[in-house]
């Protein structure tokens, strides 16, 4: 998935340096725009990442300043700042809606699993009442002395709910 300017400002610096470890797997803008994001937070670049940035360079034949020129130049701005405030101005849509579907999926993340977590204090607790009810019944049918009600089927059920709420949560 392309990250567009809006996702690369709003990414860590810890994942925009992945962007750089990773450079093959992104385009040329992708690295320019998470590169120049770490600079303009004046974020250092370690031996590791420049050996890295080197790889990349040597790889488009360029320096790292003429990569970076060329491509501001392409989009009609001097630098990265001018490219980011004239972004930044006309947000896109899609990156908008992007990051709103982002947001719902987390949400609806985030009550399937709160909605599991109630179920499972239910399994807990309904599935110990049944094995106690259920044994319950069958010691004080069983004391009796002539024979009685074995409850197996509820102590079975409750036994499996229990662990199986235990499991959950």
């Amino acid at each position: 998935m392309k990250k567009t300017l809006l996702e690369i400002t709003q990414t860590k610096n810890g994942n925009l340096s992945e962007v750089l470890v990773n450079w093959k797997n992104y385009d040329e803008e992708e690295v320019i725009l998470s590169l120049s994001e770490l600079k303009k937070r004046n974020v250092p670049i370690n031996e590791q990442m420049e050996n890295i940035l080197s790889e990349f360079t040597q790889s488009k034949g360029k320096t790292i300043s003429e990569i970076e020129n060329g491509f501001f130049q392409s989009k009609g701005v001097k630098d990265y700042t001018e490219y980011y405030n004239s972004k930044i101005n006309i947000l896109e849509k899609s990156d908008e809606d992007k990051l709103h579907a982002e947001r719902q999926r987390r949400n609806a993340i985030a009550m399937l699993e709160q909605m599991d977590k109630k179920q499972a204090s239910k399994d807990v607790l309904y599935g110990g009442l049944w094995f106690a009810g259920g044994l319950i019944v069958t010691l004080v049918s069983l004391s009796s002395g002539s024979g009685g009600v074995i409850a197996y089927g509820a102590v079975i059920f409750g036994g499996i709910q229990f662990f199986r709420g235990i499991m959950k949560s």
